[in-house]
């Protein structure tokens, strides 16, 4: 068996969609373990540049740029982009195409639609989509979320199978009223594990930002409003009312939040101690520290910008928090568990299919500090409860469904495997 799979994506950007997308493209397009069939490997995608992140000239599977593909609404743009992807589905000739995220998504399965309809030629192609995450709450207003809501569900009704990274994404996306019960497959994002930590790095890291507390909190995040940062800011005094030890906040990432949150620690009483540049994928980026004393305690907060080496940020915090207003899975959650952090997190969409409450994490509702505080509080003064989540952590993302630790790579492509097998063998 040889399949043709196009995979549409709206842009490769340094996230876990993207990120998954490449890779799951690499393994099929290599035939690596543990891909047992041969596939033809195509994928299209956009964004404001043809490159960004990633380094497409090194990829082994052919690729479209669509410049026009973007995730900012535009009538012609988005006109052309789909025009494109039509044109494109018509020369490859795909046995499946497969689309990711909103735009890609909506563009590319009524680009597959049409073809499928109206051609003989392409009536056997078999249209799959994975969200990777749902935006109805959390991202835009009232009226740009109650258009995406229609758009997604009327799309829903033209698609073969529906992809969720978690069974949280798959049953609020079914309350939203998006798809059918049996459109729906669930297959969790997939994490290395196979984690390349440089321990002499870590002392290191905690040299460069002049970490000299014992306990660390940390988080990494966009730094957009969807991701709650604020509200973990919004907690640092009430953390500074229950503790007497001095410790540190790491903040992992950058984005357009980065300004007002560093407005909140202004108003806090925070000071900038130290300003200086490192540099990502070639590009400068601010390191910045503010800092202040109360009484005999110091509480320092660090952005680091964005970051290659977030393994070993991670492996440096005692605590792991993910504020997040809406959160499809959250792929940092399993690597903090899989290096034995207690996670705080939200209860939105999929992250209580990954953290364990009371058990692995805690977690609070979200867009409110004072309980997020109170969680922080908990764990920094209960050893013995901060000692058990650390080992629960490793035991929980280590269990074995499948054959393979439950969120890894390999098995997010063993189920891609068998659901792109299985749809084709229900070809009519």
């Amino acid at each position: 068996m040889k399949l043709k799979i196009i995979h549409i994506i709206t842009r490769l950007d340094k996230g876990g969609s993207s990120e998954n997308v490449l890779i799951s493209c690499k393994y099929f397009a290599l035939k690596k373990e543990p891909v047992k069939y041969d596939y033809e490997i195509v994928l299209i995608y956009g964004g404001k540049t043809k490159s960004l992140d990633f380094n497409i000239s090194t990829l082994n599977f052919k690729t479209y740029y669509i410049e026009e593909l973007q995730r900012k609404i535009s009538f012609i743009k988005d006109l052309v982009a789909f025009l494109r992807i039509l044109n494109i589905i018509k020369k490859e000739k795909p046995d499946i195409v497969h689309t990711h995220t909103s735009k890609g998504g909506i563009l590319g399965r009524w680009a597959a639609f049409l073809l499928r309809t109206f051609s003989l030629e392409f009536r056997n192609i078999k249209i799959i989509h994975t969200p990777h995450g749902h935006i109805f709450y959390g991202y835009y207003n009232k009226l740009i979320t109650f258009m995406f809501l229609v758009i997604e569900k009327i799309t829903a009704k033209i698609t073969d199978k529906i992809v969720a990274l978690t069974d949280g994404e798959k049953n609020e996306s079914l309350m939203y009223g998006i798809g059918k019960i049996n459109q729906w497959v669930v297959i969790p994002s997939g994490v290395d594990y196979n984690l390349q930590i440089t321990y002499h790095e870590l002392n290191n890291l905690k040299e460069e930002f002049n970490i000299k507390e014992n306990m660390i909190i940390g988080t990494v995040a966009r730094l957009e409003p969807v991701k709650g940062v604020r509200y973990l800011i919004e907690a640092i005094p009430f953390i500074c009312n229950f503790l007497n030890s001095s410790f540190s906040f790491l903040i992992v990432g950058d984005g357009s939040e980065r300004k007002k949150l560093e407005k909140l620690l202004t108003e806090q009483h925070f000071k900038v101690v130290s300003l200086s540049k490192s540099f990502y994928y070639g590009q400068k980026n601010n390191i910045k520290i503010f800092e202040k004393t109360l009484k005999d305690k110091k509480i320092k907060v660090i952005f680091t910008g964005m970051r290659e080496n977030v393994v070993e940020l991670i492996s440096i915090m005692d605590i792991y928090v993910q504020p997040s207003l809406n959160e499809g899975m959250g792929k940092t959650i399993v690597l903090a568990q899989l290096l034995g952090k207690p996670v705080i997190a939200t209860k939105v969409q999929g992250i209580s299919s990954v953290v364990v409450d009371l058990h692995t994490g805690i977690l609070v509702e979200p867009q409110d500090s004072k309980k997020l505080a109170e969680a922080v509080v908990r764990l920094l003064m209960d050893v013995k409860l901060r000692t058990e989540m650390s080992s629960n952590a490793k035991v929980w993302v280590n269990k074995i469904i499948d054959g393979y630790p439950q969120f890894s790579i390999e098995r997010m492509i063993f189920l891609l495997e068998s659901l792109y097998t299985n749809i084709f063998s229900t070809k009519k």
